[in-house]
């Protein structure tokens, strides 16, 4: 009997992880996904992949502990290079916050990197290591999550779009960009790509009009303190989903019911994604 029960329970883990699946077929069904006309909803970004005690940011061990406790949600990562050219995730180009190393990340080959361990938000350490870009994106296969890349100041979107091509997860994917150069680079390196763009006032919205980029390639970035809720009218007007960070403002309040009714005025405002150092707590607010 006792057999039987632990057979069952693991059973249901893995239904519950089984359920949590996006299973997009193609990137069409991405657009549909974040088509705020035809497929409003409310998202949380988990800002350097969700970090808590004992998981690292941008760590594939703490993707998975975060996907347990949320469904379909976005995580935004760091895309950094080694001195022989290899992409893996760091937010940092110096290796001390958040490693057991020290000194600037393209001092070192990608094979040196892999003697470094990460540590946690509290320093301590842990026995994960740097994840490649490569491998990353194979774990974004499966459709856990819907990836945002942040592509650090040096590494070319050339690398990281053919990365993303290579391993086939465009229907998962979508590249932060923080000028409409960069962004008009990008969709002219893959038409078909989600792009994330900055739109925090009408001269924003009137460069995004203007970029040639079609409105169903973007997720805007509105800012890290709560818009004007026309913006967000204006955004949703043409089907486009709004982010807004709250790690430097609702992350910060201690107290929980405050914090938890903030994340909630946010979302009522109009926020659609919210990118957060609390993406388990801000997910439970919906609650």
């Amino acid at each position: 009997m006792k057999r039987s029960i632990i057979i069952i329970t693991l059973l249901f883990g893995a239904f519950q992880l089984q359920a949590q699946k996006l299973n997009f077929k193609s990137i069409e069904d991405l657009y549909q996904f974040l088509d705020y006309k035809k497929n409003p909803k409310e998202l949380v970004s988990a800002h350097r992949g969700g970090p808590y005690p004992g998981y690292p940011e941008n760590c594939i061990p703490t993707f998975k502990h975060l996907v347990k406790s949320i469904y379909a949600p976005v995580i935004e990562l760091d895309v950094e290079m080694s001195k022989d050219s290899v992409m893996f995730l760091m937010h940092d180009n110096e290796l001390g916050r958040t490693t057991t190393g020290s000194g600037s990340v393209r001092d070192y080959t990608w094979k040196e990197l892999q003697d470094i361990r990460l540590k946690d938000d509290d320093g301590n350490l842990t026995k994960f290591k740097f994840d490649s870009f490569e491998k990353v994106l194979k774990w974004t296969s499966k459709g856990y999550a819907v990836l945002t890349v942040d592509v650090k100041k040096g590494v070319p979107f050339e690398m990281v779009v053919e990365a993303i091509k290579k391993a086939k997860v465009e229907k998962y994917a979508a590249v932060i960009t923080y000028n409409w150069e960069d962004a008009k680079l990008v969709h002219q390196l893959a038409p078909d790509l989600m792009i994330s763009v900055t739109i925090m006032n009408d001269e924003h919205w009137e460069k995004a009009k203007a970029s040639g980029i079609p409105f169903n390639r973007m997720i805007a970035f509105t800012g890290t303190r709560l818009n004007d809720k026309t913006l967000y009218e204006k955004l949703h007007k043409e089907g486009i989903f709004c982010i807004n960070a709250t790690f430097h403002t609702t992350d910060k309040e201690k107290n929980i019911e405050k914090r938890t009714s903030e994340y909630r005025a946010a979302w009522d405002l109009g926020v659609d994604i919210i990118a957060t150092d609390l993406p388990i707590e801000a997910w439970k607010s919906k609650e």
